[in-house]
């Protein structure tokens, strides 16, 4: 998750990173260590035999519905908490636990972290008002989006580009070389618009207070890890 900001005295927050693109604007972001693959070693191994099928599962599954809690660190954590020996979690399961209720939490549980960032993103872009998906794991699972769009409780625009990041790089050295008077000259395809449905914010809200309990019990206590903030230098 980017944000994009115009400024001149710049307080980043704890937990995120901050990068100058040129003179006047910075890029605000966090970035985390789950999703394409997360799901990739989530199909191969609790034999998920086609995503197609169970896209139409998670697209009718009640949210959080599957009693498991889920710390999606396969790869170790970055943003917010930057915890590289975190290791991933499934707690909850049971005799009646399926394939699809260990997807459907764990594509939850990376949007509880996605939260986190962009709770601490909100500070730094107040005025903020749009939010774009991108990225091939995330853009092929409308399911998931849909499950972002109501952990966030903000519409979410998926992107109709095929390089996102690639295009926001070609367009800034065109800006430079004055080929295009701004990056704004050339708008960005978008896709599809999910809006959040309030019922599923309301009860994600639970699930992320439940994830972060797991995550305090399991690795902020145990290595005694401050948390992130909204102010920071």
């Amino acid at each position: 998750m980017r944000v994009v900001r115009t400024a001149d005295d710049v307080e980043v927050p704890h937990g995120v990173w901050c990068y100058r693109i040129d003179a006047t604007r910075f890029i605000f972001g966090g970035a985390l260590s789950n999703g394409g693959n997360l799901v990739s070693w989530l199909t191969n191994t609790i034999r998920i035999e086609s995503l197609d099928a169970a896209e139409q599962e998670l697209g009718a599954a009640e949210p959080d519905g599957h009693g498991l809690t889920v710390l999606p660190f396969l790869a170790g954590e970055r943003s917010p908490y930057w915890a590289g020996y975190a290791r991933a979690s499934i707690v909850g399961l049971n005799l009646h636990s399926r394939p699809i209720d260990m997807l459907q939490a764990a594509l939850e549980s990376v949007a509880y972290r996605v939260a986190l960032v962009y709770d601490l993103l909100r500070p730094v872009a107040p005025r903020a008002d749009e939010i774009v998906a991108s990225g091939g794991a995330l853009l092929n699972s409308p399911a998931w989006v849909r499950i972002m769009a109501d952990v966030l409780g903000r519409p979410i625009t998926a992107s109709a580009e095929a390089e996102a990041s690639s295009r926001g790089v070609a367009l800034l050295a065109l800006e430079q070389l004055g080929a295009i008077e701004s990056i704004h000259a050339v708008p960005a395809e978008l896709g599809a618009r999910y809006e959040p449905r309030a019922a599923r914010h309301e009860r994600y809200r639970s699930a992320r207070d439940r994830q972060q309990r797991l995550y305090d019990r399991l690795i902020r206590d145990r290595w005694d890890i401050s948390p992130p903030s909204s102010s920071g230098s």
